[in-house]
């Protein structure tokens, strides 16, 4: 047996893809990740937001398997909507992409249910390794 595949922007994706959300207030940054993602074929980008409220309600709606996460956006930051991510969707996994240096932030995001931190300017190779890792 082998899962279905579409096309989408140009790569060829498995319907086993994991869905995720990107939540980052700069929109370059997301198109960047999305790209990046959805080229892996390993990955399907189902919403994009820019603060932390868009994100709770996104999440609540979709129920994706994953939610990329910067920490500095506004209204609510990325630290302050962590735990109402697990509410809202107990399976999602969430991993931080943060601006922020990783021995400034990095506990305390996964002590509030992240599973993983990374810092933004990753390789992208590397992003996708550590979200597959993710994951599983």
């Amino acid at each position: 047996w082998r899962p279905q595949a579409s096309v989408s922007g140009g790569a060829l994706m498995s319907e086993s893809a994991y869905t995720v959300i990107l939540a980052d207030d700069m929109v370059p940054y997301r198109r960047l990740v999305r790209t990046v993602l959805e080229k892996s074929g390993s990955f399907r980008v189902v919403g994009e937001v820019g603060d932390g409220a868009e994100v709770i309600e996104l999440t609540k709606a979709v129920k994706p398997d994953l939610v990329l996460l910067d920490l500095g956006m506004p209204e609510m930051d990325g630290l302050e909507v962590l735990s109402q991510i697990s509410a809202a969707s107990p399976a999602t996994k969430v991993v931080i992409l943060s601006g922020f240096s990783e021995e400034c932030m990095a506990a305390r995001g996964l002590s509030l249910g992240a599973v993983r931190y990374l810092e933004k300017g990753i390789h992208p190779k590397a992003l996708v390794q550590e979200l597959l890792a993710a994951m599983r």
